[in-house]
């Protein structure tokens, strides 16, 4: 894979402008004492690697790069490459399908398994009754990324419904939905989260790949994202962990989960082949942005679809939590041809 002249001049020059000699040291150092390496040689490999080799820090950081033989390092995706394959392969405007959950949830509804409700087509009445039914509801403000902006409201003893609507529309909250029940072995992890499985896939036209496999666990939040103290462990092929669990971006490893002490590494994601089955439906819908990092809660009867990202994120093992040496660009570059 190869990344445009002009895409590496941008990425260059955004890194020499917001270059910090004594943040990278500093991080230099944590990697050094993880990985027990001195921290000069750390912090020059780091540049270097920023560099030639599209290396973001925190990617050299986050894939544990300073125990990893050059060739090696080569395995593994980058945000930059990431990032530069989403513009390459997807259509930008089609890919506005994925901006706003609103608009995703329109597109994709057979797959969601639950209702919701659009506030900026809706009153205080239409709010009021969509609660009488479901009393627990997950409000989100449709553009957001990360377990931002997404909020969990018991609605059993609010009793100014216009006055509740006007704030939930005051704060972008606009989606409102029903909160998921999932599979009963996933709330043994976390109950008090939708544990989700992320699958990132390509369509080539023809045949839907599965190129990275993902479970996120959460802490009891509303979110299981990493900006809710969510945690992850990589999966094979067939939906089981490989590893212990971790953040990414700290020392931090779960070889069990750290409030039900439920094993992460024994993990396998329930009803398997029907998320698989799940995957290779929705992924052929919009084959213009063939390139998809999906969202997938499993329910007591099978997958949810919850969202898709057409900028898929960076996930990747890492040596320290799992002993795996080799990361997921053979499988991108076994499938794309650009």
């Amino acid at each position: 894979m190869q990344i445009d002249v002009k895409a590496r001049a941008r990425y260059f020059a955004n890194r020499i402008a917001r270059f910090n000699p004594k943040r990278i040291w500093d991080l230099a150092s944590k990697i050094g004492k993880e990985h027990k390496r001195h921290t000069l040689p750390v912090f020059v490999d780091m540049l270097w690697w920023a560099a030639f080799h599209d290396t973001a820090f925190i990617d050299y950081y986050e894939a544990d790069f300073a125990s990893l033989k050059p060739a090696e390092r080569k395995t593994f995706m980058t945000s930059l490459i990431q990032h530069h394959i989403a513009l390459k392969v997807n259509d930008r405007e089609a890919a506005e399908t994925f901006a706003s959950k609103i608009t995703f949830n329109k597109t994709f509804e057979r797959f969601l398994g639950r209702e919701w409700l659009d506030l900026s087509a809706s009153d205080a009445a239409g709010l009021q009754a969509f609660a009488a039914k479901h009393p627990t509801i997950i409000a989100k403000v449709p553009i957001s990324r990360e377990g931002h902006g997404v909020f969990r409201y018991d609605t059993t003893e609010i009793t100014d419904w216009q006055r509740f609507y006007d704030e939930l529309v005051g704060g972008g909250q606009l989606l409102v939905e029903e909160q998921i029940v999932q599979h009963p072995y996933l709330a043994e992890y976390c109950a008090g989260t939708v544990n989700t499985t992320r699958i990132t896939s390509f369509f080539d036209g023809e045949k839907v790949h599965l190129l990275v496999r993902v479970q996120k666990f959460g802490r009891g939040s509303v979110s299981d994202q990493f900006s809710w103290g969510g945690f992850f462990t990589m999966l094979d092929e067939n939906g089981h962990s490989v590893g212990r669990g971790h953040q990414g971006k700290n020392d931090t490893f779960y070889e069990v989960h750290p409030e039900s002490k439920k094993s992460i590494v024994d993990f396998q994601v329930p009803l398997w082949d029907q998320v698989v089955a799940l995957i290779d439906e929705v992924a052929r819908v919009i084959p213009e942005v063939p390139y998809i990092g999906w969202d997938v809660a499993v329910g007591p009867n099978g997958p949810l679809l919850i969202e898709g990202n057409w900028i898929p994120g960076l996930y990747e093992t890492r040596v320290l939590a799992t002993g795996i040496r080799t990361g997921s660009r053979p499988a991108h570059e076994a499938v794309m041809s650009w």
